[in-house]
């Protein structure tokens, strides 16, 4: 059996940068209708999740290595 779109065996570059701009996307969506004065705390799960994705896809994933160097520590020895 052949796996479809649904079936999410690993993420690619691509699919880890568009993640990052659509958490990204509900604050650049209050600044730009309500004004950056009137920004709401209703986007900082989306930032938490962009940062934790942005760091796990450099430290963790190597997809950045080319502008970010080439880093890895195993996920056991951290505590999250």
């Amino acid at each position: 059996m052949m796996p479809d779109e649904t079936d999410e065996i690993s993420l690619n570059k691509q699919k880890a940068l568009a993640s990052i701009d659509v958490a990204m996307g509900g604050h650049v969506a209050e600044e730009l209708f309500i004004g950056q004065d009137k920004v709401t705390s209703g986007c900082s799960n989306d930032f938490e999740n962009a940062t934790k994705l942005a760091y796990n896809a450099v430290r963790y994933y190597g997809m950045f290595g080319e502008d970010a160097g080439y880093v890895s520590q195993q996920k056991d020895s951290l505590s999250d």
